[in-house]
């Protein structure tokens, strides 16, 4: 039984998800209807609506990804029990971060290979990396999660690996610009191959 000085996680999972959906739902609003005259041809319109494409680009990217961390603190909540102050105001510094992507990626579909608007855009989503792995060992290490078996090994290498990730697209951007998005795939396939592989030997043992 949690103690006088530990919470119950359920108002946190509610701020969470209310922050996580507004924050995505503010995302498309940052896409611009362009102003098309009556008189225009289709021609001219269709060479607007493609003008928007990096804002397109930026907004799925953005809201699958930002979908990406509500899943795993989805899992983290999954194994937590109950938290302390310290792990809150954890959270709190998390969703803040998280609220801050509808302005990175407005900033990124504006400047699409600009490195400041990258280096800004990935530093915005390795912050919200960093606090959510926080946050997992912090939760394990006071014992607010029940953080054993396959499932939660497999949501640390998940969790961890988004720091790589992202950390790669940085570095990718300073290099390459055009090409900063890559490792988001690459690293995607990865962590499904090694969490496939594990699970499939823990299967056999």
């Amino acid at each position: 039984m949690p103690s006088s000085l530990t919470l119950t996680k359920s108002r946190i999972e509610a701020l969470s998800d209310g922050v996580f959906s507004i924050a995505m739902t503010l995302l498309v609003l940052k896409l611009d209807v362009p102003e098309v005259m009556h008189h225009s041809s289709n021609d001219q319109m269709l060479m607007q609506l493609l003008a928007l494409a990096p804002g397109f680009m930026t907004y799925v990217v953005t809201f699958l990804i930002a979908g990406g961390f509500w899943f795993l603190q989805h899992l983290m909540f999954h194994y937590v029990r109950h938290a302390d102050g310290t792990f809150i105001w954890m959270n709190l510094t998390f969703l803040m971060m998280v609220a801050l992507l509808p302005f990175s990626a407005e900033l990124m579909s504006h400047l699409l290979v600009h490195p400041v608007s990258q280096l800004f855009y990935f530093g915005n989503h390795i912050a919200i990396a960093l606090l959510l792995n926080i946050q997992w060992r912090y939760a394990k290490w006071k014992g607010l999660a029940e953080a054993t078996g396959r499932d939660a090994r497999q949501l640390g290498i998940r969790a961890g690996s988004t720091i790589i990730m992202f950390a790669a697209c940085l570095l990718v951007s300073l290099i390459l610009p055009a090409w900063s998005w890559t490792p988001i795939p690459v690293t995607l396939a990865i962590v499904a191959f090694i969490t496939r592989s594990k699970g499939s030997k823990a299967q056999a043992a």
